[in-house]
């Protein structure tokens, strides 16, 4: 006897929708892929139809042995049911609409089709759930029955049999969580099979809504259970485990989960370079992608919270579902003022350090020959950093502050005030804005406002070890180090004559922080100064690749009037004809070209009226 065939039929469906069409929800693509599949293994396993006798050949349990026969019963339900859902779309749009334009070629199919191709789908999963038991491994007849319970519940549902459709995706369910228990596949397979659990529980809770049935009565089995924890279906939040019933919440969570942020930031700040553009606005678009997952979630939880009934557990169970969305929303916030403010204080070191490098060497350049402009290109090229990336301390200040707001509306949830992670990430927000008001005295020249700033750091994170903290610590220190040799140097320098002296024996990694105070404005008092050109609100406006110039070119390059009032012609005398229309002979040509008849060719009639 032969092995039993095997192969994960789940796995398989999942991927063949999902590379064809049905990312998009493009059933007419997948149909129209899985019948070129369909006649593809027809013909490699040699169940071509006869064309003398025409005799239909088909899988039968004697003739079955490879898992492409398998295959291709499965591929036959699934082409029925894709043609079923892109009939009931095509009537769905077009009902809609109610317009001849949009009628499709054919017609508008009965609604009684919709239902024949689920029925039909039907009758192909019996037929390979009732081969598989002759010819299968236990675990793919395992498949093949869940598979045949989640077809009978499409139809139930088509149907408006929801206690059915009901008892149908429960019983798939159990099979599926069954199966992801046993844990024989690879990781592939199981994601797939937890995805298929998570979508019985979606498809048994409309169910239950539209039955009027109370959801929290619906207690299965935990994917933690299994040891494939799915975020989505079960929260923990502040000691309480949650489980989430609204399809939509659900939805929305497994969209920001997808979200792949953790490994492009991390990849992004490896080093000290400045970030380029581009990069940055890629991950902040996959930020705000998050986040708008995160808002739709508590929109739509905070809806089913205003709902549902006063005093009963279900209300405080979405009272808490709704506090952990705002901690989700409230800390992508801050992540995300914190990569920015990571951003423009690697743009505001850049800056300082083109700056200093173009007053420490001064540009010889001959007159009219654009030598200074090509060796500022080149020290801009050098230091990582364009004009248009410019960036003041005050900008990485306001990031900060933005990062603590965030902070704050997380320490005012229930529950969560004073715990540690909240209490360090505070802490190393309010040293970040500490340091960058303490850099931002130093450019402007006020040292004993910027040691201020700087031991009030170190205090700050004098206990806190986390990377972050330990990172804006060293900077600190090392600012404030190089502040103090920069003044002992200054020193020495007006003791002794020549100033040259001073930068002769200036060590190479100190910073020139006081030549380069040219592009912060001028304000008296101890205030701190702010860039020259910089917009204070919303500082995502100074990472744009480049500031748009518009230039108008006529005005620029042509010297003609804009307006009548411009124009520089000589005073009209009537007395006085125009030589222009005279001949030379000083007669009037106005009056010969009024005696000829007017000409009938057609010129080109040019003019700047147009």
């Amino acid at each position: 006897m032969s092995d039993p065939i095997d192969f994960g039929l789940t796995l398989f469906l999942k991927e063949t929708q999902l590379q064809h069409g049905l990312r998009a929800d493009d059933y007419v693509r997948y149909s129209h892929y899985v019948t070129r599949r369909l006649a593809t293994l027809r013909r490699q396993l040699g169940l071509s139809n006869e064309k003398k006798k025409f005799l239909k050949k088909g899988v039968t349990v004697h003739n079955a042995s490879d898992p492409r026969h398998l295959m291709l019963l499965a591929l036959y339900a699934d082409r029925c049911w894709a043609t079923a859902e892109s009939l009931r779309e095509q009537r769905q749009s077009f009902i809609e609409s109610q317009s001849k334009i949009n009628k499709p070629s054919g017609g508008i199919p009965p609604s009684d089709q919709y239902r024949k191709r689920l029925n039909k789908s039907v009758k192909w999963a019996e037929k390979l759930n009732a081969i598989a038991k002759s010819v299968a491994s236990a675990h793919l007849q395992a498949e093949c029955e869940a598979y045949l319970l989640e077809t009978i519940g499409r139809v139930a549902t088509s149907q408006k049999d929801f206690k059915k459709a009901k008892a149908s995706f429960m019983s798939a369910r159990a099979i599926y969580f069954d199966l992801l228990s046993r844990r024989p596949d690879p990781e592939e397979a199981n994601r797939v099979l937890s995805l298929k659990v998570s979508e019985m529980d979606d498809r048994v809770v409309y169910s239950m809504q539209q039955l009027r049935e109370d959801l929290t009565a619906y207690n299965p089995a935990s994917l933690a259970l299994s040891g494939c924890y799915d975020a989505t279906t079960t929260l923990h939040w502040n000691g309480h485990e949650l489980r989430v019933t609204n399809i939509k919440v659900r939805d929305a969570l497994r969209e920001a989960r997808r979200v792949p942020l953790e490994a492009i930031q991390a990849k992004l700040l490896e080093g000290d370079d400045v970030v380029p553009v581009g990069q940055v606005h890629k991950l902040l678009d996959l930020m705000d992608r998050r986040m708008s997952s995160y808002n739709d979630a508590l929109s739509h939880a905070q809806q089913d919270h205003r709902s549902a009934l006063e005093d009963s557990r279900s209300k405080t169970e979405l009272q808490l579902v709704v506090h952990y969305l705002l901690y989700e929303v409230a800390q992508s916030s801050m992540q995300r003022s914190l990569f920015l403010a990571e951003v423009r204080s690697r743009c505001f070191h850049a800056t300082e350090r083109v700056l200093a490098s173009s007053s420490a060497s001064p540009i010889n350049a001959k007159p009219g020959s654009g030598g200074k402009v090509i060796r500022r290109a080149r020290a801009h090229k050098k230091g990582g950093i364009t004009p248009a990336q410019f960036a003041s301390p005050l900008e990485v200040v306001r990031l900060y502050e933005a990062a603590m707001n965030a902070v704050e509306q997380m320490e005012i949830l229930p529950g969560i005030s004073g715990q540690e992670d909240l209490e360090v990430l505070s802490g190393v927000c309010r040293a970040g804005k500490f340091l960058y008001m303490g850099e931002a005295f130093r450019v402007s020249g006020s040292e004993a406002e910027a040691e201020a700033c700087y031991r009030e750091v170190a205090t700050l994170l004098d206990q806190v070890s986390t990377p972050n903290a330990i990172k804006i610590r060293e900077l600190a220190e090392q600012t404030s180090l190089e502040m103090k040799v920069n003044s002992i140097l200054r020193q020495f320098s007006s003791s002794s004559t020549p100033t040259a002296l001073c930068t002769q024996t200036q060590p190479e990694g100190v910073n020139r922080s006081y030549g380069v105070t040219e592009y912060l404005a001028e304000v008296s008092g101890n205030e701190i100064v702010v860039a020259k050109n910089v917009v204070r609100f919303p500082p995502d406006y100074q990472i744009v690749a480049c500031k748009p110039v518009f230039v108008d070119i006529a005005s620029t390059y042509l010297d003609f009037p804009c307006s009548a009032e411009d124009l520089d012609l000589p005073e009209k005398n009537p007395l006085v004809k125009n030589p222009s229309h005279c001949d030379t002979s000083g007669t009037d040509k106005t009056n010969d070209n009024a005696t000829k008849p007017a000409s009938t060719d057609k010129k080109w009639r040019w003019g700047w009226s147009w």
